[in-house]
């Protein structure tokens, strides 16, 4: 049994597992660790955010857990972002555990780490194409104050400058497709595919409790960013619906989601994610057929709250293009050019 005073703000949950709440910059704030008990050990969803505040939580809470001879036995990588990822090779070094992340998230993670510590200018010209790709369709004088100063990147330098000082090894993982069960210490855990907010995301079900961690397909109050990059080929919409409906049919007793509250029913809240893009499609039909037709343009009249913030513009227009693109796919609308200089018409 853990201690008496295991700081987690989840005690109720089903077969002795545990929630720990990392910190990370806003504006999201936390992210979730979970530890599911594993005969003598443990297993752990996901590996938190990178920064000081997070170590100490790690050996202040955590540490407490591994000891009297309990071990972690394994960490499950949700996806490549890197408040799921932080600590998982610094965790492996310390506990010669296993490692499952999904193939194409795995990709993902070596070249983020590659671009991170390159010293040629490839890794400023990635993180420009990861979080900014948008931005080469808006003009600086839309935008007040720092605004006008790239703070498209606010969220993301944030996140960099929390990251800077601490040691990130990367891990030698065991790389997963998908659909398989790995027995840890007793307790039967399924990889499930969910792609979507990205190509790789894995949730995991804990198959004897009926529990489904979900990282962040599954979240409570706020839905996963389905975005797309300027470059990129296909929308991600239609598989994170499809993944969507496959939580639906596992009709799990309980989600336990990377942010915010826990998920008492997991089929009733993917339907009304699926519903809530539905009425998306629907907002930028409208959109266009009010005589928008860039990106840009479908994005504020759709995300209107958004217009005047350069980040959150970027974001709603990588969402808007997910949805738009969907929409071609199903012969709702044509698309005319490429990269952000598309555009959109009604068939």
């Amino acid at each position: 049994m853990p201690p008496a005073d295991h700081a987690t703000d989840a005690p109720e949950l089903p077969g002795g597992i545990l929630r720990f709440t990392l910190p990370m910059p806003p504006p999201l704030g936390h992210v979730h660790v979970w530890l599911i008990p594993t005969g003598n050990g443990w297993a752990m969803f996901d590996a938190g955010f990178p920064s000081p505040k997070g170590v100490d939580k790690l050996e202040q809470e955590i540490q407490p857990l591994l000891t009297d001879g309990r071990r972690l036995d394994a960490v499950f990588i949700s996806h490549y972002h890197p408040d799921h990822t932080a600590f998982a090779g610094r965790l492996q070094r310390a506990f010669d555990c296993d490692v499952y992340v999904h193939e194409a998230d795995w990709e993902r993670m070596q070249m983020m780490n590659a671009m991170r510590h390159a010293d040629d200018g490839s890794g400023e010209a990635f993180r420009r194409r990861f979080s900014s790709g948008w931005t080469e369709s808006l003009d600086d004088h839309q935008f007040d104050g720092e605004q006008s100063q790239d703070a498209s990147d606010s969220m993301f330098s944030r996140m960099r400058d929390a990251m800077k000082d601490i040691e990130l090894p990367m891990p030698e993982p065991t790389v997963l497709q998908g659909g398989e069960v790995i027995e840890v210490g007793g307790r039967n855990l399924e990889a499930i595919w969910t792609p979507g907010h990205t190509d790789g995301h894995l949730c995991v079900r804990e198959l004897d409790q009926d529990a489904l961690f979900t990282g962040d397909h599954l979240l409570g109050r706020i839905t996963p960013h389905i975005g797309m990059w300027p470059d990129q080929e296909r929308s991600p919409l239609p598989d994170f619906e499809e993944s969507l409906k496959l939580v639906q049919e596992l009709n799990s007793s309980i989600a336990l989601p990377a942010h915010e509250a826990i998920i008492e029913q997991p089929a009733e809240r993917a339907a009304e994610i699926l519903e809530h893009h539905q009425e998306r499609r629907v907002e930028m039909l409208n959109a266009v057929s009010d005589g928008n037709h860039s990106v840009k343009d479908i994005a504020i009249q759709t995300f209107p709250k958004r217009a005047h913030d350069r980040m959150q513009l970027t974001m709603a227009m990588s969402e808007t293009v997910a949805h738009l693109e969907a929409l071609v796919e199903e012969d709702k609308l044509t698309r005319s050019g490429g990269d952000v200089e598309r555009r959109y018409t009604l068939v």
